[in-house]
């Protein structure tokens, strides 16, 4: 049997395949450009603040569903307070109307028929559709493992195929068109305010949160990858910071190593890129391992814009406020020649670790 592995990145992804591969015997060692863990899950303090790039809510927060197991593996929810929010957005529109997305589906579903009776039926089939695939947060059978384990799963999703089928091929925006009512049209679609979002990804996402298996984990992204981070050196893994992987070395074929910035080589039976896809591909494997499928993907499908996170440490408690809201102000916004007719602000008033008492992030 084949007994080390090399992990290009410390995100939780390569955290994670670190922690299975120990858990099997394999000697695995990290190497992560960083000086820290988590990669994208990560967080940056300032003056007392803690500005957050990532969890906004976790599956797997209720207790034995398949995802709670898994966190539980990796040490990541042990001890961890978990903040159920009643809401999940608010977006407010120019004239007062306000569509809240309600993280319970019956109090989401009345909600909806208030702001407009005419989309009743519509509106009965989407929340018919979150309620389907509530079965997908809840709690698995105590010590069920393996075959057991997967026939389980099996036989939980196989009535919700139809489902999946309907929903993966349109998205939040095209479905938010069926809808009569002109600002259900406008607000519905914002809620998950990206090019393309595939309505199932929504439909999932709330039937999660209905059944309290989306909460938030007090502490925010980076404590949660410190303690993927400590599972993982506490089960005898190596990791080594500040390291940039500059080539995979091949040979017959084969990931034998990887070559560092500082010159050094460190080889081993196994490699595991936990990275960007395209620095893997055409990068660090000089575009050698391609086919036309590979090549299709990065040079047609559509690039996904770049955003912008303004974080603000605040001298104020917003505790009482919406966590997050979608606000038209009273005039568009002019940004670099773009009109903007939204803004978006999130606080974290609910997670006392974020700011000095009496003080809020925005």
């Amino acid at each position: 049997m084949d007994k080390s592995i090399i992990i290009i990145g410390a995100g939780i992804a390569g955290l994670s395949a670190g922690c299975y591969a120990r858990m099997n015997g394999y000697r695995t060692r990290i190497f992560e450009l960083h000086d820290k863990p988590g990669g994208l899950c990560t967080a940056w303090k300032r003056n007392g603040y803690t500005f957050d790039g990532c969890v906004h809510w976790l599956v797997g927060t209720r207790p034995q569903t398949r995802y709670n197991l898994m966190w539980q593996e990796l040490g990541a929810v042990q001890g961890r307070e978990i903040i159920q929010h009643q809401e999940f957005m608010r977006v407010e529109a120019r004239g007062g109307k306000c569509f809240t997305c309600y993280s319970d589906l019956d109090k989401l579903e009345g909600h909806m028929k208030d702001l407009s009776p005419a989309d009743d039926e519509i509106i009965t089939e989407f929340c018919n559709a979150a309620r389907a695939l509530v079965p997908l947060g809840e709690p698995m059978d105590e010590g069920l493992s393996g075959a057991a384990y997967g026939i389980k799963v099996g036989l939980m999703m196989l009535p919700l195929m139809p489902i999946f089928e309907k929903y993966s091929r349109i998205t939040v925006q095209e479905f938010a068109g069926r809808f009569k009512d002109p600002f259900l049209r406008y607000a519905f679609p914002i809620t998950f305010d990206q090019p393309d979002f595939s309505m199932l990804a929504m439909l999932m996402t709330l039937a999660w949160m209905h059944c309290g298996d989306a909460g938030y984990p007090v502490g925010g992204s980076l404590p949660f990858a410190r303690s993927i981070e400590k599972r993982y050196l506490d089960l005898g893994g190596e990791v080594h910071y500040k390291k940039r992987v500059l080539e995979i070395i091949v040979e017959d074929d084969t990931a034998v190593g990887v070559c560092l910035a500082d010159g050094t080589e460190h080889r081993a039976d196994r490699l595991i890129s936990a990275g960007d896809g395209h620095n893997t591909i055409f990068s660090l494997l000089h575009g050698r391992y391609t086919n036309e499928t590979i090549r299709k993907y990065y040079n047609t499908l559509p690039i996904f814009a770049s955003q912008i996170q303004v974080s603000l440490g605040v001298s104020g408690d917003f505790s009482d406020q919406p966590h997050k809201a979608v606000i038209q102000p009273s005039e568009v916004i002019e940004v670099a020649g773009e009109i903007l007719d939204r803004i978006s602000i999130r606080h974290y008033g609910y997670d006392p670790t974020m700011a000095p008492n009496g003080k809020s992030v925005l």
